[in-house]
């Protein structure tokens, strides 16, 4: 058994993709604990544990890897806001969808909301702008919200008076 380690020892961490164990030893007892941080261009996913255990019959704890690729926060964009339950996010993996909501004054031209995906080289696709100014798009828009004419006349008598 040359090379292996002895009972009541782990040996080494197992490796992961995205994480590295805090020790560079080789030899952990039972009871050890080792922390992983994320290597460089990962980021650790929420909620996940991130230390593993040396157990009796020197077998280590199982451990979800705890770093991954992320994107950056999505894109802000002038037309639309992300969606309550994508802004509360703060992992975003490959592959992963965001939706946006036309902001006020803005109004959805699709049966479908804006949307991007996380790319393999950790940008953001490009949203399609589906939500158009209610003011400035369209001539129908203006019948929508008409300006009062009274409403400059109230001014100027109201601004005479003083």
């Amino acid at each position: 058994r040359r090379g292996s380690p002895a009972t009541g020892d782990c040996g080494p961490p197992p490796a992961m993709n995205y994480s590295r164990p805090s020790s560079s030893s080789s030899s952990f007892p039972v009871g050890s604990r080792v922390t992983f941080t994320c290597t460089e261009g990962a980021r650790r996913i929420p909620r996940l544990p991130d230390t593993i255990e040396c157990l009796p019959g020197d077998i280590w704890s199982r451990l979800p890897e705890p770093c991954g690729r992320s994107c950056a926060t999505p894109p802000r964009l002038r037309f639309a806001a992300l969606s309550k339950e994508d802004e509360r996010r703060n992992f975003f993996p490959v592959g992963i969808n965001v939706s946006y909501v036309c902001r006020l004054g803005y109004e959805n031209t699709s049966e479908s909301s804006p949307s991007s995906t996380c790319l393999h080289n950790l940008t953001w696709s490009q949203p399609a702008e589906l939500c158009r100014s209610e003011y400035f798009c369209c001539p129908h828009s203006l019948k929508k919200h008409p300006k009062p004419a009274s409403q400059s006349a109230a001014w100027s008598l109201s601004s005479q008076q003083l």
